[in-house]
């Protein structure tokens, strides 16, 4: 069977059982499911797509953009200064630019509110 990969990645819990972005779904292995999503996800950043929301982990002097499940794009990514956004109390955004498959791309890191990362295609290659 095929995973339906339009879910997005499956979060496996308990009670609820197994819950996506979009809602409660029937997903027999979210292991299987997610590496599914991610395959494509891969597939779909190899077409250069004018925006992309992926991940910053910081490995000790080197910023990586990786997937979700931490499969790694970038494994030198340019992270700028944490800025203070004002939007509340200790809320910081880093500028970050990363090649993706050879795509040039810029965007924020939201370092307070998580690890994820918008990024835009660069309008210059």
């Amino acid at each position: 069977m095929t995973p339906n990969i339009d879910h997005g990645y499956a979060f496996k819990f308990d009670a609820p059982g197994t819950v996506t972005p979009s809602g409660r779904a029937e997903i027999a292995d979210a292991d299987a499911h997610n590496t599914a999503v991610e395959l494509a996800e891969i597939a779909w950043l190899q077409t250069a797509p004018p925006k992309a929301m992926l991940y910053v982990k910081h490995n000790g002097t080197e910023w990586q953009v990786n997937t979700w499940l931490g499969r790694v794009l970038d494994p030198a990514a340019q992270v700028g200064e944490r800025v203070s956004v004002g939007f509340g109390f200790h809320t910081y955004r880093r500028a970050i630019s990363c090649r993706i498959f050879g795509t040039l791309y810029h965007g924020w890191f939201f370092e307070s509110s998580g690890d994820y990362c918008r990024l835009r295609k660069a309008k210059r290659q």
